[in-house]
């Protein structure tokens, strides 16, 4: 089911904040109770952005779309990981020499994940998160998501773009290999002939040792291990297949940033969710349980099980205060858990915190 988000406005004192968020690993953090004391922000309409924000139905799962102009889209490498996921994963299932890992490297080493207008342009005139010329993105851009446009300042059409741009310089390269042309790793060759072109390739017997191909080629290579560790967590397609629906309800929103009183049971409000407002909405759409709002409520909702006897599904708790829990996440299985955690970052999957408690609510 399709999702959309209606008459949504976004702070843009939240947008801001979410420049202080990192790729790391997550430490623990509790919900804030009260907002920051702050001047009164403007705010985004997103009638202004390209339509509302949406989710798009594909045979893999709901994947959100990205607009180029989403608020705080100049300032990656904010949320980078959860905002480019779910498209890099498409991207590198594409063919299979090609993997999410490869291509999340490419775009860290060839942006850095800035995306959206604002982004840097490279010193060849490369515009947004995939650097593509103009001459490039009228050769090989795609409409990734499907929204009738190609929007080369957004996430899922470059993403796109670059997998199916690496998969045809794939077969060129064992074309290549197999008439003795050239030498070398097959998906090697592809990037040093998505660097500087297939021509050069096939001129210089392989990746070209006194061009920016060598070192382009050497960076993307050494940065797949880590970026494959990265991504494992948002994998999650499958996962949302296998644990049903409160997982899945909550896994559409990925990437989503985190603001202070956001959501309820119909959706996502003011531009993002807090912990109780994704817990209350993703509860709700799978089973048609109204949560009450707040952590330390939704406590008192269902009975309390052993940690370790945790479903997905199940609630998770912490941050432990006099008042109660100030912090609420849906467990997804294998130590892992959806919440939305703090100011400056977004809806994520990442471990679990120490001290949580387990609540089974449905």
């Amino acid at each position: 089911m399709a999702v959309r988000i209606l008459a949504i406005t976004v702070s843009i004192g939240t947008a801001l904040g979410v420049i202080g968020a990192t790729l790391g690993t997550p430490a623990e953090v509790s919900e804030v109770k009260a907002a920051p004391a702050a001047a009164p922000a403007a705010e985004i309409s997103l009638a202004s952005w390209s339509g509302p924000a949406r989710t798009q139905e594909n045979p893999e799962g709901l994947v959100p779309s990205v607009p180029s102009n989403f608020p705080g889209a100049a300032l990656a490498p904010v949320g980078a990981v959860a905002v480019f996921a779910p498209w890099v994963k498409k991207a590198g299932a594409l063919c299979s020499e090609i993997t999410p890992a490869v291509v999340a490297s490419l775009y860290s080493t060839r942006s850095g994940f800035q995306y959206g207008p604002g982004a840097e342009v490279s010193e060849e005139g490369g515009r947004g998160p995939g650097r593509f010329t103009t001459a490039a993105w009228t050769a090989y851009g795609k409409d990734g998501d499907g929204d009738g446009k190609m929007d080369i300042f957004g996430v899922a059409d470059p993403v796109m773009t670059t997998g199916y741009r690496l998969c045809e310089l794939v077969k060129q390269a064992q074309s290549w290999q197999q008439s003795g042309e050239v030498q070398g790793d097959t998906v090697e060759l592809a990037l040093a002939a998505y660097d500087v072109g297939p021509e050069a390739v096939r001129a210089a017997h392989g990746v070209p040792q006194d061009q920016a191909a060598a070192p382009f080629v050497a960076q993307v290579t050494s940065l797949q291990d880590s970026f494959a560790l990265m991504l494992a967590p948002f994998n999650y397609n499958n996962l949302a297949a296998a644990v049903g629906g409160v997982v899945q309800a909550g896994l559409k929103f990925l990437g989503l940033p985190y603001v202070w009183g956001g959501g309820n049971i119909n959706g996502p409000s003011m531009g993002g969710f807090d912990c109780s407002g994704l817990t209350s909405y993703a509860i709700h759409a799978a089973t048609g349980i109204t949560l009450p709002r707040t952590s330390e409520t939704q406590w008192g909702v269902g009975v309390e099980i052993p940690l370790d006897q945790a479903q997905p599904g199940d609630l998770l708790f912490g941050n432990w205060q006099a008042g109660g829990p100030g912090h609420v996440a849906i467990y997804v299985g294998n130590g892992q858990m959806l919440h939305a955690p703090t100011f400056g970052d977004v809806v994520k999957v990442g471990p679990i915190f120490a001290g949580m408690k387990a609540r089974r609510v449905i």
